[in-house]
């Protein structure tokens, strides 16, 4: 329910802080998401970037607190009924917290960012067997003792064992 009547500007403050109230409570929510999201089992990049990553996500689940708590003094105000608010000093506070909103999001973009740390993919291989037979795929790690597993371009898992193996050559492609 709206509280703007006529042309009160302290009115239609209040109303759109208290719009605005709604959206950082969104963008709140979406940290918190972001937060509990997961890339993968381990973290791609440099230590460093991840701790810039971490550093990003509280930066902006701080800022987006502070922004709440900004805009939410000017949607409802606290002060003495007796002595009016002013709707400049209001108003440059809206427009702070907005800002810090603003702020909160791109820090979550840019941890968010993080993520997509381009990774080091495993050569390909041809395995040739004793028995004539070839085998061409990536090489993937935590095959048992004594033998490779290689992930083939069909999506396939192999299992070489190595006591069949009679040659292995890097290829560029299989």
């Amino acid at each position: 329910m709206s509280t703007v009547d006529g042309a009160d500007p302290l009115a239609k403050l209040i109303d759109s802080a208290r719009g605005w109230h709604g959206v950082q409570l969104g963008v709140l929510g979406f940290i918190g998401f972001c937060g509990v999201l997961k890339m993968g089992a381990e973290a791609p990049g440099p230590d460093w970037l991840q701790w810039l990553a971490t550093g990003g996500s509280v930066g902006a689940f701080a800022t987006a607190l502070w922004s709440i708590v900004m805009v939410g003094k000017v949607a409802w105000p606290t002060g003495d009924p007796a002595a009016p608010a002013d709707p400049a000093e209001m108003s440059g506070q809206l427009r702070s917290g907005i800002r810090t909103t603003i702020v909160s999001v791109a820090l979550m973009a840019f941890a968010g960012l993080s993520a997509w740390w381009p990774t080091e993919q495993a050569p390909s291989v041809e395995v040739s067997l004793g028995n004539g037979g070839k085998a061409c795929g990536q090489v993937a790690e935590g095959a048992p003792a004594g033998a490779m597993w290689l992930n083939t371009a069909a999506g396939e898992t192999l299992e070489v064992h190595l006591t069949t193996v009679a040659n292995v050559r890097p290829v560029a492609s299989c």
